[in-house]
């Protein structure tokens, strides 16, 4: 490309800043076109995260618009996120192998409010 010609700027879609972490996730497919499809956990580990999504490497191959429900946890013990995710993106990294990335819709459990223990 000559010196003079400028690329165009990659526009970023993301709302959250990436971390690479390699965590467990399970994944299954919740709904695909809308319509209810339970399938089976599968696991797997995740490549990055943010706080409104993340990627991670599947067996599975997903379509973009699927709703899956997913549980990530670290160490084996603390739930990270459980919840629903839509996939926005699936690229085949191999014959068999898939990264898919999600943002996040609705945690499973929401948060709670603290309360107060102190009288008043």
């Amino acid at each position: 490309m000559p010196k003079n010609v400028v690329s165009k700027a990659v526009v970023e879609r993301r709302n959250g800043e990436r971390v690479s972490r390699v965590v467990a996730i399970r994944h299954r497919l919740i709904k695909r076109s809308g319509r209810k499809s339970p399938s089976e956990w599968s696991l797997s580990t995740t490549k990055n995260m943010s706080h409104s999504g993340l990627l991670f490497l599947s067996s599975t191959s997903y379509r973009k618009g699927d709703i899956l429900e997913l549980q990530v946890v670290m160490s084996g013990i603390i739930d990270v996120y459980r919840g629903l995710a839509e996939v926005v993106r699936v690229i085949e990294v191999g014959n068999t192998s898939f990264d898919v990335g999600v943002k996040n819709l609705l945690p499973k459990n929401p948060p709670r409010k603290a309360k107060s223990h102190l009288k008043k």
